[in-house]
């Protein structure tokens, strides 16, 4: 499909930030905010790259892709500054508050948000049948669920392995 048409199907919540982000980039040219004018255009540009390769177009897909940046940005102002470089790993730093601040505005649920749900929803399947298999809570996760949750299924079910041996106790 073409990526013009799939900006049809993206999500509310997708097309609303992508116009949010769009036009602090016009304020950031205008206040010739170089760092956050660049930064800005690093977001766009991985969005667009994300789009063309044709990954889907929810706010969960895109706080996925801007949470990688920010993890990539917080790494590379480690590596900086065990080189001595305080001043390019300051400017990594403050790229990756930028993007932060675009995640925070997304209507999507933290990791420690859904692990306690998780969490909720195991200890009442054990309560009602201890000897719960894994597979019967994979069952569990619809997408129902998870937008209800506001999260994907992909990063609930990622989750479940963990959670399900600590709440069951089994290996």
């Amino acid at each position: 499909m073409f990526p013009s048409l799939r900006r049809l199907q993206a999500s509310p919540a997708y097309n609303q930030l992508l116009t949010s982000i769009k036009g602090d980039l016009k304020k950031a040219m205008l206040a010739k905010n170089n760092l956050e004018k660049n930064t800005i255009r690093s977001v766009l540009s991985t969005v667009k790259n994300n789009e063309i390769d044709g990954a889907k177009q929810t706010e969960f897909e895109l706080a996925r892709t801007l949470n990688k940046m920010i993890k990539q940005r917080i790494d590379s102002a480690h590596a900086y500054k065990a080189q001595g470089r305080e001043d390019l790993a300051h400017a990594e730093e403050s790229e990756a508050d930028i993007i932060r601040k675009y995640v925070i505005a997304l209507p999507v649920a933290s990791e420690e948000e859904i692990e306690q749900k998780l969490r909720a929803l195991l200890d009442e399947l054990k309560q009602k049948d201890s000897s719960t298999k894994i597979a019967s809570v994979f069952k569990e996760i619809t997408d129902d669920v998870a937008t209800k949750w506001g999260s994907s299924p992909s990063v609930i079910k990622a989750m479940v392995p963990g959670l399900y041996k600590e709440v069951f106790g089994k290996k």
